[in-house]
């Protein structure tokens, strides 16, 4: 199998979510509590980094997770999903070349 064996399966880990802001206002309302959860999930560390991006209408979370459907989870998991914030929700695995540690 060679050295790289286990390299592709340790950079698939990492996943890229994307999505935009549906209801701005259950976002103000529902953020406390988003955040809360985002910053447990940092804590553990699945969530890597993520917020905003561009002009505000929506955001990026970068995940490490051994599944889509774990990503899935988190989603359903999320208030902001509860609250109808987040949508057109885009999960793609990302393949880290570098750093990613």
């Amino acid at each position: 199998m060679g050295p790289h064996r286990f390299w592709h399966a340790a950079a698939m880990s990492h996943w890229v979510l994307e999505y935009r802001y549906a209801d701005p206002d259950a976002r103000a309302r529902v953020r406390p509590d988003h955040l809360a959860y985002m910053n447990g999930l940092h804590e553990d560390g699945r969530v890597v980094m993520g917020g905003p991006v561009g002009d505000g209408g929506g955001a990026l979370v970068v995940l490490r997770v051994d599944s889509e459907d774990e990503v899935h989870a988190i989603i359903a998991a999320d208030p902001y999903t509860a609250a109808g914030v987040g949508a057109d929700h885009v999960v793609r695995p990302w393949t880290v070349a570098i750093g990613g540690n």
